[in-house]
């Protein structure tokens, strides 16, 4: 009987036969994010998102564990998530700093940096398939 393969899974494993230890670090901080989201739910002032009600923290949990589970699956949709979340919530910071002269905000901006350096890196890019090994990053 000939072998059934998911042509997603046979194109990530394709790609690269290891994940790269960036993307290992990727889906441990989502995983962490999301055992972390209910604790932040109980305490409503404590968290990556000031202002928002305490129930969104319990909505975000499952949304960063299914993250987590398609950056270790090489799933190309999860980058693009990754990329216009931490874009957005960097340039919001970015914005809060510079209007509010606000330093916390400024702060702040080191993660959503920090994600995007390791999403816009060469070995993540290939494992997720928005580039190829011998492709330069689109200008």
């Amino acid at each position: 009987m000939p072998r059934v393969v998911d042509p997603v899974d046979d194109a990530a494993h394709q790609r690269s036969a290891t994940r790269p230890r960036r993307v290992v670090a990727l889906a441990v901080l989502l995983v962490i994010g999301g055992i972390c989201m209910p604790a932040f739910a109980v305490v409503a002032d404590v968290g990556p998102f000031w202002g928002l009600p305490a129930w969104t923290y319990a909505v975000l949990s499952p949304v960063y564990l299914t993250l987590a589970w398609a950056v270790a699956r090489a799933r190309t949709w999860a980058w693009w998530i990754l990329v216009a979340l931490h874009s957005t919530n960097g340039a919001y910071l970015l914005l809060s700093a510079a209007s509010m002269n606000d330093a916390a905000a400024g702060r702040d901006l080191i993660w959503p940096a920090v994600y995007l350096v390791v999403l816009t890196s060469q070995r993540t890019r290939v494992w997720f398939g928005i580039t190829h090994n011998n492709d330069p990053m689109p200008s």
